[in-house]
């Protein structure tokens, strides 16, 4: 379970640096877009989730489990 910040507001969105985070216009429902954007989500040694080695804004951390894929 990825935690997010403190001060983050309900619905607020997560981002990533050099990331724009624009949803698509429209997708279709065979696009598996989870699983492209999963491939690439994982923790930090520092317990911090991170999209591409990235980082997120706003640090959001999962409790316990380092360097491994987030899913």
């Amino acid at each position: 379970m990825v935690e997010p910040p403190a001060d983050a507001a309900v619905g607020e969105r997560v981002t990533f640096a050099g990331h724009s985070g624009e949803p698509e216009a429209s997708l279709s429902g065979k696009s598996k877009v989870w699983e492209k954007l999963a491939a690439d989500l994982h923790s930090s040694g520092e317990l911090v989730a991170c999209y591409k080695d990235v980082p997120s804004a706003g640090v959001c951390k999962v409790k316990t489990i380092a360097n491994r894929e987030i899913r």
